[in-house]
């Protein structure tokens, strides 16, 4: 999470560490950082996102909508989640790292009623205080709603003095508008603080735990040297949580990052991550080349877990920086799964990046058999993108279609600037078809000039719309959370 236009020596407010360290280097000036973004932030005025933006519609069909800025502008955004309502697919919910959020909030959440067109902040997440510490609200925005319609955000909390103590807090709302009081889904008794959290909702009529509220995270040790997959849930609409481990807890340089988490329709929790075996690196730089992508699945509603398994390898760049620029790249593998009724029913996916060596490759693995065995990558772009594809995501729609988007440089002769990217399987993932150039400005990665463009983007569907949230700065100022997408129908 960047402050502002500023330099400092992370961009985050949080003891997450720099692509290229451990996090056991960034504990020492938790205090300052936070301090730094919080002055910073105070400082900077916000503005209200333009009114004449058009609506978020193209004809005829299959097109591209036209990319619409959601965030308000003023100062940095990044890191969209966005999920559609079950109940009413023309509302849509946007989560970000909101940097326009009255300090000490950084979690900003936008509210769209009409497919995207126009978008409202609805709500920075407030501060929790307990008898031992004051936390704020400093990253990894979630966002879901439940089969009834109420939406559920979610976000990472940190302790005002840097001390490393931290925890996932949820907030509901019944209406997308008024929200209650934080509640904390997530923590440890230990010193330890959350990294990397997800959040999902069970929507199927079918399932025994429908409505059930699931969040996800690596708590990690104050000195930053153990870590632990732990996954919370709630069956009463947010209020109570029950928690559970995934993994072992890991001791540095053994190291578990990025969860994310699926829910099919009979109820079935998965849980991807990525998993370090050893900071040795031939770059000198002490980060993992080589990442393992991991599984596991609970049937009782997240109760229990299946012991882990690794379900694909990936190489990383060096320091794991975006190539040509010092912006990290961060490898969170996406999970989702088909909830239709079309033939390819129950299938998973997760998608990630490889480097190849010469550029960063998207693409996407499959399971056909709730996750026992999986395919080889199957890649989103076509043969002859050979450029730079990163922070890849995907999603399933109702009728089975998998949709993909994707960060592109194939368009820069100079591989420094992106723009979004997205493409469309009706095969179960077996291929991927038309890649749609989803803006036509482009974006520098740079921008923000913290070395910090953000870590994810996101997608979701509304009925034949395929909508896509991604963080661009063809404004040349900033980073904002810009949403667009292909209409089908």
């Amino acid at each position: 999470m960047g402050c502002g236009n500023n330099e400092n020596p992370d961009g985050r407010m949080s003891p997450r560490p720099p692509a290229s360290g451990s996090r056991i280097s960034r504990n020492a000036s938790i205090a300052s950082v936070i301090f730094f973004c919080v002055t910073t932030a105070l400082g900077q005025s916000s503005k209200p996102s333009s009114p004449g933006a058009p609506a978020l519609t193209c004809s005829p069909a299959p097109c591209v909508l036209p990319p619409t800025q959601a965030s308000g502008g003023g100062n940095t955004v990044t890191d969209p989640s966005i999920v559609s309502s079950p109940s009413n697919t023309k509302q849509l919910l946007l989560g970000s790292n909101d940097f326009n959020c009255s300090p000490p909030s950084a979690l900003g959440f936008y509210l769209s009623r009409d497919r995207g067109s126009t978008w409202k902040l609805v709500n920075c997440m407030p501060s929790i205080i307990t008898k031992q510490h004051v936390y704020w609200p400093s990253e990894e925005p979630s966002v879901g709603y439940d089969r009834n319609g109420n939406a559920y955000i979610g976000g990472s909390y940190f302790d005002s003095d840097g001390h490393s103590f931290g925890l996932l807090a949820v907030q509901k709302s019944p209406d997308g508008t008024h929200w209650n009081r934080p509640v904390i889904a997530l923590q440890s008794p230990r010193h330890t603080y959350p990294f990397e959290t997800s959040l999902a909702v069970d929507t199927s009529s079918s399932s025994s735990w429908v409505n059930s509220v699931y969040v996800s995270g690596v708590m990690v040790s104050g000195n930053g040297g153990k870590n632990q997959i732990l996954v919370s849930h709630s069956r009463d609409q947010g209020s109570t949580w029950t928690t559970a481990t995934v993994d072992s807890i890991q001791q540095y340089p053994e190291e578990d990052d990025f969860t994310r988490t699926a829910v099919a329709k009979d109820g079935t929790v998965y849980i991807v991550w990525a998993h370090c075996r050893g900071k040795n690196g031939g770059d000198g730089s002490g980060s993992c080349p080589t990442v393992h992508m991991m599984f596991s699945k609970s049937t009782d509603g997240g109760s229990t877990w299946a012991p882990p398994k690794q379900i694909a390898t990936v190489e990383m760049p060096p320091y794991w920086l975006l190539p040509n620029t010092a912006e990290r790249v961060y490898n969170y593998p996406v999970a989702a799964v088909d909830n239709s009724s079309g033939p390819y029913t129950g299938n998973l996916y997760v998608a990630m990046y490889t480097w190849t060596e010469t550029y960063l490759r998207a693409q996407v693995i499959r399971s056909t058999d709730n996750g026992n065995t999986w395919s080889q990558p199957v890649p989103f772009a076509s043969k002859s993108a050979t450029h730079d594809q990163f922070f890849p995501t995907l999603s399933v729609s109702p009728t089975g279609l998998v949709g993909a988007v994707w960060l592109d440089r194939r368009n820069d002769p100079g591989d420094i600037d992106y723009q979004a990217f997205a493409a469309i399987s009706s095969d179960g993932g077996g291929s991927f078809g038309t890649n749609w150039q989803l803006t036509q400005a482009f974006s520098n990665p740079r921008t923000t000039g913290n070395n910090w463009m953000g870590d994810y983007i996101g997608c979701t569907w509304t009925g034949s719309d395929f909508i896509a949230a991604w963080m661009d700065s063809s404004n040349g100022i900033d980073m904002q959370e810009v949403v667009g997408g292909v209409r089908l129908k």
